[in-house]
């Protein structure tokens, strides 16, 4: 069965090694107005429901599109990593 994935933890890990430091997901709800929580569950692919709005804001702090975001998992187990 297909499922929505995501990549921001490899977005975050792209981003601190541009930038040479690490980022908190503290740093991350401050920029992009959400909580801790809402970014630990994207971190762990735990998300049901997709909100545009945060969407939008992810997207412009890591500067992709929500096509680098978002990926489509057709593996059986669901724990293939996105290419």
């Amino acid at each position: 069965m297909a499922r929505l994935r995501n990549r921001f933890l490899i977005l975050l890990t792209e981003k601190e090694r541009r930038e040479e430091r690490r980022i908190s997901y503290t740093e991350i709800a401050r920029a992009t107005d959400s909580s801790v929580n809402v970014l630990s569950n994207w971190a762990n692919n735990k998300i049901n429901r997709f909100d545009g709005e945060f969407m939008l804001k992810i997207c412009e702090y890591f500067n992709c599109g929500v096509g680098d975001l978002l990926y489509i998992d057709r593996s059986d187990n669901g724990e293939t990593s996105p290419t």
